[in-house]
């Protein structure tokens, strides 16, 4: 049974080696390195990542999302009509992020993330997907619009940009891209509204996986169904859900189940992510089922991070009677 990640990795490690992105980020501040230099760290930090991830035995991997901020960081940082504004809570989690601001139009040449996928395309010894920040996040989150007289004009000018940036990323070689969109499971009376924005991403790539997490899909989860996604990941940890004994709404989709907490320091054991696992392969077929984590494992320290991912792999190939990767 296949595994694979969420989101954002842990940038910073306990060990010294590890520190170096955070002295290097203080330094470029104080403008003690260029521009330049900073690069050459976040790309050295990029490619230890993407080893260490493939070091626990994931089969699909993703670059950590190294050089991201926060989640709307990539498209905030790059858009024309777009600025990043005050810092604000990032849902329930003890993390900030900026909230975007809309000054006019939203504009994009679709390249905000080639260059990252590209440098991890040649790092990455196992499957590489890219993912980017989902429309409807974006829009709901933003802390002001001066532009969009609606939510539902604003939510599908940024799906038209993401489009474009997804397109970009499949240029690029990405056959897999994640579009990481919690307020589809956080906001459910926008269900409408978000199935017509992912309308207009359907074409861009091969392969696109709506992801959600920190909240059950139980209000939405026959309408996520329908959705023209070739996956559907669900955080099943979180909170109380009904997921496992729905599962089968999915039926001709791929199912990443997040089975291993990113947001809580507790090591589950290889037993415990197989019997998850176990619940779902019920309703889902083997083939159609991926094991990840819940979330992004930046809410962690890296070195438990590691262990959970150690965690997922172990219980994944205990279903199938593979041997863990020494």
């Amino acid at each position: 049974m296949k595994t694979t990640v969420i989101g954002a990795y842990p940038k910073i490690g306990d060990e010294l080696p590890a520190q170096e992105l955070r002295r290097a980020l203080h330094r470029h501040d104080r403008g003690e390195i260029s521009d330049a230099e900073l690069d050459k760290v976040y790309d050295e930090v990029t490619r230890s990542t993407i080893g260490e991830i493939e070091a626990a035995g994931v089969d699909v991997v993703n670059d950590g999302q190294i050089r991201w901020d926060d989640l709307l960081a990539p498209f905030a940082r790059t858009w024309s009509g777009v600025e990043a504004g005050p810092l604000e809570r990032f849902y329930d989690n003890n993390t900030y992020y900026r909230q975007p601001v809309i000054t006019g139009p939203i504009v994009t040449d679709g390249k905000s993330l080639v260059r990252d996928y590209t440098f991890a395309r040649g790092v990455a010894k196992a499957q590489l997907k890219a993912a980017v920040p989902g429309p409807l996040t974006f829009a709901t989150l933003a802390s002001r619009d001066d532009h969009f007289s609606s939510l539902e004009d604003r939510v599908l000018a940024i799906a038209d940009a993401t489009a474009r940036e997804i397109r970009g990323l499949s240029d690029a070689g990405a056959r897999m891209v994640d579009i990481e969109d919690p307020a589809v499971v956080a906001s459910p009376r926008h269900i409408e509204l978000a199935r017509e924005a992912y309308s207009r991403l359907a074409d861009a790539a091969h392969a696109l996986a709506l992801v959600t997490y920190f909240f059950p899909p139980d209000a939405v989860l026959e309408s996520l169904a329908s959705f023209p996604v070739a996956a559907i990941a669900i955080d099943v940890r979180s909170r109380d859900t009904t997921a496992f004994e729905r599962l089968d709404a999915f039926r001709n989709k791929y199912v990443l189940l997040g089975v291993v907490d990113a947001r809580n320091t507790r090591l589950e054991t290889a037993e415990e992510v197989a019997g998850y696992a176990e619940r779902a392969l019920k309703l889902v077929p083997e083939d159609h089922l991926r094991l990840a984590p819940t979330t992004s494992l930046e809410y962690l320290p890296r070195d438990v991070a590691r262990a959970k991912l150690t965690a997922l792999v172990e219980g994944a190939r205990l279903l199938t009677g593979e041997k863990v990767p020494a």
